[in-house]
């Protein structure tokens, strides 16, 4: 009996000093990110033509803050799949540095006038500004308008242009 009692004693010791032992836990960190799909821009929206208009008069224009009528337009967003619930859009342009938040440079040939930008609501819309849209039905419309504007007033008459690109996260 002093033999068994010994050879488990024995075995016992052997086995709590495995356990003394024993390697340090492994921790995982597991992570992912699961986003929103996008949404197709609709083939009328993809490029815009903005025609502020042919016949704006430099004499409308010669008063500081002085600019011609808004021209409404849209940019649509559809078959946005299930699971996306909003688009934020971002403008990105050349920025009037007299007033960036809504003013863009015209590389036209008429001076004294900038492209005034902003949502149909009023919001400004200049480079780096952003505005989301709640995605309804698959779909979403963002609806702005654009102008000339002449911050010191004086325009002459020419060409406006003006390049602004629009990019979207989708959430």
């Amino acid at each position: 009996m002093k033999k068994h009692y010994l050879k488990t004693l024995a075995i016992g010791c052997f086995s709590l000093s495995m356990l003394a032992h024993a390697a340090d836990p492994v921790t995982l960190n597991i992570t992912g990110n699961i986003i929103a799909s996008p949404c197709q821009i609709s083939s009328d929206s993809v490029t815009k033509a903005i025609d502020l208009g042919q016949n704006i008069q430099a004499s409308s224009l010669q008063a500081a803050g002085a600019s011609s009528t808004w021209v409404p337009f849209t940019i649509n967003l559809t078959s946005c799949p299930a699971g996306t619930t909003k688009a934020i859009m971002t403008m990105h342009g050349a920025a009037d540095p007299a007033r960036p938040a809504d003013l863009y440079l015209s590389t036209g040939t008429a001076a004294n006038v900038s492209v005034q930008l902003q949502m149909q609501s009023g919001e400004p819309m200049g480079d780096g500004k952003s505005y989301t849209g709640n995605i309804s039905s698959n779909a979403y419309s963002y609806n702005m308008q654009a102008r000339a504007y002449s911050v010191s007033g004086g325009a002459t008459p020419g060409t406006i242009s003006s390049v602004v690109t629009a990019t979207f996260v989708y959430q």
